[in-house]
């Protein structure tokens, strides 16, 4: 059951670089461009209260160490406005970031239950500022800190997508944590432009499949199925997989697969589930478009301290009734063949896809899945001067109700895991869990706890 408690917010405020920094319009990259990334991404983090939250004033050390990583990180501080052919830039005018400091009548024992996503109060923990919605002509970032009776803090942060991906987020919070332990120093690795690396060649040409951005051309019909018919309530549920829920897919693994990531397992398990308990038509195809990290490539080469969009996003497509028919093994083949496809040839290819067919989007079908992984992004480690969180990661579970946003998490039992919140129409979502217990073999005692629905509709 919800809580109940008691927020004070105060004004925001823009919080603008501790120094002059240039004046001048950045190009983003052409992955960066790109529609599908033309959102807001909110993470939070929890703090425990210790001495250094009471010799510190926590809330001006974040705010000082902010205006400093912003000399340094100084396109945050700008605005995106619309350049020739569509395409975004970055003015940067140093007119800031959102800033809003916050107290609630709340300790972290009550929300502890609830720290994971989707979180019940990202609106009393984020509050939306004027016109920092928008993607264009908008603030690029939005920070909320958060004091909590019990001493310890919650600081939530959302970055608009198009100008950087969890990871470029979380080396930004890196040098804020950097600063706020030494004010004098410079953040280390130094942010890095260089957008030009994932931009289209010239000209640009396509020399792969790329399903992600064809849904129209993996679809048998352009409605959704009949357990999505209005009214259509939708409920998005986090699910805790740790070591006894690994170890219990990993049975249905045959002696040829002798090793598959965790994120192998649970994406494809949970695909293969969330299409059954759709009940979609056996003759439609579904598509699972996951990002995949391009940084440590070796072609193309970031530079360290690269803070752009560094991924692209493959995807697996199936017929329903071969995804029902056969094993869990033939779903994570698929998910594993998609992701080898990465390398440098795909990575060019998608790029060049993007420009020439304008940018495409994703699909914004239910039937459709899109993942992304933020467990191994380091946010749960970052350290401000008062130990690191114990919970850091995504606050909803996806930006859409066909995204899924992976966190990792540390439950009441000591164990660590990943926290997948799946979002489906109340019916699909008590097949999903049906087919889930299934899968796992018997009720998930461990899973239930961590279950805790947050009902939206379907616009």
């Amino acid at each position: 059951m919800a809580t109940q408690f008691l927020v004070r917010h105060k004004e925001a405020e823009l919080i603008v670089p501790a120094k002059p920094t240039p004046r001048e319009i950045r190009p983003l990259s052409d992955i960066d461009d790109q529609k599908g990334h033309r959102f807001h991404l909110p993470m939070i983090m929890f703090f425990s209260y210790n001495q250094f939250l009471d010799e510190k004033n926590p809330v001006g050390v974040i705010r000082d160490a902010v205006a400093k990583a912003l000399v340094y990180y100084y396109p945050y501080a700008g605005r995106l406005i619309e350049g020739p052919s569509d395409k975004i830039l970055v003015n940067c005018t140093a007119e800031g970031v959102v800033f809003r400091e916050a107290i609630a009548e709340v300790g972290l024992d009550q929300l502890r239950d609830f720290m994971q996503p989707p979180f019940p109060y990202s609106k009393e923990f984020l509050v939306d500022a004027s016109d920092s919605t928008e993607i264009l002509d908008s603030p690029l970032m939005l920070i909320q800190v958060t004091r909590l009776i019990c001493g310890g803090l919650v600081l939530a942060i959302r970055i608009n997508h198009a100008i950087s991906d969890a990871v470029g987020l979380v080396q930004f919070l890196n040098a804020v944590s950097q600063i706020s332990k030494d004010p004098l120093s410079a953040p280390s690795p130094l942010p890095v432009w260089q957008r030009w690396i994932l931009s289209a060649r010239n000209p640009p040409y396509v020399t792969c499949m790329h399903n992600e951005f064809e849904v129209e051309k993996n679809s048998n019909s352009c409605t959704e199925p009949t357990i999505l018919a209005s009214p259509l309530n939708l409920v998005r549920r986090g699910f805790f997989f740790g070591a006894q829920e690994i170890k219990a897919i990993k049975k249905y693994l045959p002696p040829n697969i002798p090793y598959a990531t965790k994120f192998d397992l649970v994406t494809a398990l949970v695909w293969r589930s969330r299409t059954i308990a759709l009940q979609l038509d056996p003759e439609e195809f579904v598509t699972l478009t996951y990002a995949v990290n391009v940084r440590g490539k070796n072609k193309p080469k970031l530079p360290s301290g690269y803070y752009g969009n560094g991924f692209v996003s493959p995807a697996a497509v199936s017929k329903v009734s071969q995804l029902y028919n056969n094993s869990f093994v033939y779903a994570l083949e698929l998910v594993k063949k998609a992701k080898h496809q990465v390398t440098e040839d795909f990575i060019k290819s998608a790029i060049d896809y993007s420009v020439l067919h304008g940018k495409p989007g994703y699909s914004t079908l239910l039937k459709d899945w899109i993942v992304s992984d933020a467990s191994r992004t380091g946010i749960d480690e970052v350290d401000f001067g008062w130990g690191k969180p114990i919970y850091g990661g995504t606050m909803d579970g996806g930006p859409t109700f066909n995204m899924t946003v992976y966190s990792r998490l540390r439950n009441t039992q000591g164990d660590d895991g990943l926290v997948v919140a799946v979002c489906l129409p109340v019916a699909a979502m008590e097949n999903f869990q049906k087919e889930m217990e299934k899968m796992i073999k018997g009720p998930m005692d461990e899973c239930n706890k961590f279950w805790h629905p947050k009902i939206i509709s379907m616009l």
